[in-house]
C-alpha cells in the first residue's frame, strides 16, 4: 500500500485554543457551571446538579483535549485511517471493527442505570456544546481536514473499551500458541515476565493441541514470510505497562493518618493519557486522573473522605477460542475500513458464541474468538462513576467496586477515619486452566465459562499489621488460594523497592513517599552486572560495575554500560529464534501497538532465562557466550556515541523519554509541534521510577510513569500530583508541557491551587 498525505488546509497554533467569554450561555445546562484553572491549567468544575458538573466536565475536556477525544473515539470505532491511512492504522481499524467495539459500545451503554446513562449523557452533551461555541480547533483538525462530529453518550463506553480490550492478556496466549509450535510444550512457560512457577505444566492437554493444531493446518500458524506492509508495521506503544501503588497506616506517618501514593505506567502519548480534574458537586468533592472522554475519575483520586489507587493485577480475564467456520458463527457482515491515501479494506466482521472472530475468518476454515468480561459487560466498570466520588469509607469503596468488571485492577483504598485496605477488583471468569495459558478448541464445551469467582472470594485486606499495603503488579496470592486469577505477573523487583524504602520508618511525610516515586535502583541490574564482572573481567569498563549499587540514574556510567549490554544481550538472544517466531503470522490481525515484537518478548523474560540456565532458545549458544558479545557490543556503542573513554558515559545520554503523537511524521511544521521534547530521565522498566526502555528496540523511554500523585488523608490540601507533559493538547498553550520538567525529575505539584482564571456557564434564557 503506498500512503500519501495531503494537508488539507493550514495549521496555526494559536487558533487551535478557544477565546471564549468569561461567561458564556449554552444550550443544555440547568443553571450555572463555573470551570476555574490554576497556574497549571487544571480545571476545576463547580456545579449546582449532577448533571451540570458532569455537562462542566465534558466541556472542560473538549477545550483542553479534544483532539484526543476525537482520536481515541475514532480508534474504537475503526475509523482512524480515515484522518492517517498508516498500515498500522489499518491494522488496528480492522481489528476494532472486527471485535466490534462499537456495537459492544452501544449495547453496553443500553444496559446501564439511568443515572450512569445520566452521566454520560451530559458529558458527552458538554463536548458538543463546546463544539458549538467556538469555531477553533486543534492542530490536527486543521492539518488532517478533521470534521466535526455530533458526541453521542455511548461513545464514553467505547473510549473505555478501545483503552483496555487490548491492554490485557489475549497476546500472550497467541505468543504462546506461536512458542508451542516452535519448541514443544515444555516451553511454553519460557518467557513468562514472572519467572517459572512450581504449578507450570510440562505437558498440554489435548485441547491446547488441538486449537493450535487447528491454526497450523489452516495455514494461521508458522508463516515465514510475510507481506512486505506487514511485517515493516512500527511498534507503537509495546505494551509495557504496569504500575505501583501503596498505603501506609496513621501509625506510621507524621499526622497520624493515612497516605497512599502511586503511579500509573503506559506508553508516553502525546497529549498524555491522563488528565488531572478537580469535580465539585452535590454530595461530590473529588480531584483525580480521568480519561478524556470518560466522565468522572476512575482510577486514581482524592476526596474529603476517601483515596484511591490503583495498578494492574495482571489477571487473566481475555481467552481466545479457536472456531471452525463459518459453523461457529451466529451472525456476520462485511465492514469497510476507508484509508487516506490508500483503497479501502474489507473486512469480515463475524460473530460466535464466544465472542468476535478477530484474527481468521471463512477464507482460512478457522478463526479466533475473542472471549472478554469487557464485552460481555461493556462499560459495567462505569457504574462506579458516582458511588466511587460518593464514598465516605474504605467499606463503602469496597462495596461500590464489586461492580467493577474491566480492567481487573488492585485497589488501594483508605479514608479519614484512619484505615487502609487493599481489594482485587474486576470480574474474573472460572475455566479450565488452559484458557489462562493458550488458544483453547470453541467446539469442547470444557473450555467455557461456568461463572465468575464470587466477589466476596476475591483478595482484599484491611489495616494489615505491617501498616503498609504495596503492590506493583506482582502476585496477590498464595499458592492455595482456591481460584486461578492468572499464568503470570510481574516480577516482585518495584515491590521489593518500595518495601526497602518503607522499611520500619515511622513519621512518614509525603516527602518521603515522592522520594520513593524517584527510586531507580533496578535489582535485575544488579544481578546482569555480577554476571557481567564474571563473563568479561579483562573488559576495561566494567570496572563500572564494580561497587555499583544498582542506580539507573541519569549520570550513571553503569547504568549506561548494563542498559546497553541488556540491549545487545535481547537482539543476539532473539536473533537465535526460529523464523517462525521472528516473523509474526498474526501481524495482518493483531493490532502493533500491543504486539510484542519477539525482541521485547525475549527482553522481559532475559532475567529468568539466565538465572536458570535454561538454554532451549540459545540455538546452541551458551549464555556466557552471548553475554560476552553482548559486553563487547555494547563498548563499541557507547564508545561511539558517549564519548572515547569510558569513564564519559552517562545513562541519560541513551535514555530520553520519547512521547508519541500519532500524527508525527506527516509533515514537518507539524512534526515540530508535536515532538515535546522531554530530556534525559533516571530510571528503567524495572525501577520504580518507572522510564520504560523497550527491550532490543530501542534504550530510550517510549513508556513509564504517566502520573505520579500522593494523597494526604489528614488534609487534602496536602496532596501533590504531577503528568508528563501537562493539561492541555494544544501546542500552542503554556500548560502544553509545562509540568514536563517535575515530572521528569520527581517533583510535585499541589493538588488544590490557587485559580488565576474562570469561566462561567450559565443556562440560555427561556
Amino acid at each position: 500500500m503506498t500512503m500519501t498525505m495531503t494537508m488539507t488546509s493550514p495549521f496555526d497554533p494559536a487558533a487551535a485554543i478557544a477565546d471564549l467569554p468569561r461567561s458564556l450561555q449554552l444550550d443544555g445546562l440547568t443553571d450555572a457551571v463555573t470551570i476555574r484553572r490554576d497556574a497549571s491549567g487544571i480545571p476545576h468544575v463547580e456545579a449546582a446538579t449532577i448533571h451540570d458538573l458532569f455537562f462542566g466536565q465534558g466541556f472542560a475536556t473538549a477545550y483542553d483535549r479534544l483532539w484526543q477525544l476525537e482520536w481515541d473515539r475514532r480508534r474504537a470505532l475503526g475509523r482512524s485511517t480515515e484522518l492517517i491511512g498508516s498500515p498500522a492504522n489499518v491494522v488496528t481499524d480492522s481489528f476494532n471493527r472486527r471485535a466490534r467495539l462499537g456495537d459492544y459500545a452501544q449495547a453496553g451503554y443500553a444496559k446501564l442505570d439511568a443515572a450512569t446513562r445520566g452521566v454520560l449523557d451530559a458529558h458527552a452533551a458538554g463536548i458538543n456544546a463546546f463544539q458549538a461555541a467556538t469555531s477553533a480547533r486543534p492542530v490536527e483538525f486543521q492539518a488532517l481536514g478533521c470534521p466535526d462530529e455530533f458526541w453521542e453518550p455511548w461513545h464514553a463506553v467505547a473510549i473505555f473499551l478501545v483503552r483496555h480490550v487490548t491492554f490485557a492478556t489475549w497476546q500472550t496466549k497467541l505468543w504462546n500458541a506461536r512458542v508451542l509450535a516452535a519448541y514443544g510444550p515444555e516451553a511454553v512457560g519460557l518467557f513468562r515476565i514472572e519467572g517459572s512457577k512450581g504449578d507450570t505444566p510440562l505437558i498440554v492437554p489435548p485441547g491446547g493441541h488441538a486449537a493450535v493444531g487447528a491454526l497450523v493446518d489452516a495455514g494461521l500458524l508458522g508463516s515465514e514470510t510475510l507481506d512486505a506492509i506487514v511485517s515493516g508495521l512500527e511498534p507503537l506503544g509495546l505494551q509495557q505497562s504496569g504500575s505501583n501503588a501503596w498505603a501506609v497506616h496513621g501509625s506510621r506517618t507524621a499526622s497520624g493518618l493515612p497516605l497512599i501514593a502511586g503511579d500509573p505506567h503506559r506508553p508516553f502519548e502525546v497529549p498524555n493519557v491522563y488528565y488531572q480534574i478537580r469535580l465539585t458537586g452535590p454530595g461530590i468533592d473529588a480531584a483525580g486522573f480521568s480519561f478524556p472522554g470518560v466522565p468522572g475519575i476512575q482510577h486514581f483520586a482524592q476526596t474529603p473522605h476517601v483515596a484511591w489507587a490503583v495498578t494492574n493485577a495482571m489477571a487473566d480475564y481475555q481467552d481466545l477460542y479457536v472456531e471452525r467456520l463459518p459453523d461457529a458463527m451466529t451472525d456476520v457482515r462485511t465492514e469497510t475500513v476507508t484509508v487516506e491515501g490508500g483503497d479501502p479494506v474489507n473486512i469480515e466482521c463475524a460473530l460466535t458464541n464466544h465472542g468476535p472472530i478477530v484474527l481468521g475468518g471463512t477464507s482460512y476454515g478457522v478463526g479466533v474468538a475473542l472471549a472478554s468480561t469487557g464485552l460481555v459487560d461493556a462499560g459495567g466498570s462505569l457504574r462506579t462513576i458516582l458511588p466511587l466520588l460518593q464514598a465516605t469509607s474504605i467499606a463503602e469503596l469496597d462495596s461500590v467496586l464489586s461492580e467493577w468488571v474491566e480492567p481487573a485492577n488492585n485497589f488501594v483504598i483508605a479514608d479519614v477515619a484512619g484505615n487502609i485496605g487493599y481489594r482485587t477488583a474486576g470480574r474474573l471468569p472460572l475455566r479450565h486452566s488452559l484458557n489462562t495459558i493458550l488458544p483453547v478448541p470453541g467446539w469442547d464445551r470444557a473450555f467455557d465459562w461456568s461463572g465468575f469467582i464470587p466477589d466476596a472470594d476475591l483478595p482484599r485486606t484491611t489495616n494489615p499489621s505491617t501498616g503498609a499495603i504495596v503492590t506493583a503488579n506482582q502476585r496477590v496470592t498464595e499458592r492455595d488460594y482456591p481460584y486461578l486469577l492468572n499464568d503470570d505477573a510481574a516480577p516482585p523487583h518495584r515491590a521489593e523497592r518500595i518495601w526497602a524504602r518503607l522499611g520500619n520508618r515511622t513519621n512518614l511525610t509525603i516527602d518521603d513517599q515522592a522520594e520513593i516515586h524517584t527510586d531507580s535502583v533496578s535489582l535485575p541490574g544488579l544481578v546482569l552486572a555480577a554476571r557481567v564482572l564474571t563473563v568479561a573481567p579483562d573488559v576495561a569498563a566494567v570496572e563500572l560495575l564494580k561497587d555499583w549499587a544498582g542506580d539507573m540514574n541519569v549520570a550513571s556510567g553503569a547504568g549506561a554500560l548494563i542498559g546497553r549490554v541488556r540491549h545487545e544481550l535481547s537482539v543476539l538472544v532473539a536473533d537465535q529464534l526460529p523464523v517462525a517466531l521472528r516473523n509474526n503470522p498474526f501481524a495482518q490481525w493483531e493490532p502493533p501497538a500491543t504486539a510484542l515484537p519477539p525482541v521485547v518478548r525475549v527482553a522481559n523474560a532475559l532475567g529468568n532465562l539466565i538465572a536458570s540456565n535454561d538454554t532451549t532458545i540459545l540455538n546452541g549458544a551458551t549464555w556466557n557466550s552471548l553475554l560476552r558479545i553482548a559486553v563487547e557490543k555494547a563498548v563499541t556503542y557507547l564508545t561511539e556515541h558517549c564519548g572515547a573513554e569510558w569513564t564519559m558515559w552517562h545513562w541519560g545520554q541513551l535514555h530520553e523519554a520519547t512521547p508519541l503523537h500519532p500524527a508525527r511524521g506527516l509533515h514537518p511544521g507539524l512534526d515540530s509541534l508535536l515532538r515535546p521534547t522531554s530530556g534525559p530521565v533516571s530510571g528503567a522498566s524495572d525501577c520504580v521510577m518507572a522510564m520504560n526502555q523497550v527491550g532490543g528496540v530501542t534504550t530510550n523511554a517510549l513508556s513509564g510513569s504517566t502520573a505520579r500523585y500522593v494523597w494526604d488523608l489528614s488534609s487534602w490540601a496536602n496532596s501533590r500530583w504531577t503528568v508528563p507533559l501537562g493539561a492541555s493538547g494544544h501546542p500552542g498553550s503554556p500548560n502544553y508541557r509545562d509540568q514536563t520538567p517535575d515530572w521528569s525529575t520527581g517533583a510535585l505539584r499541589p493538588v488544590i491551587a490557587e485559580s488565576l482564571s474562570a469561566i462561567r456557564l450559565i443556562p440560555v434564557e427561556s
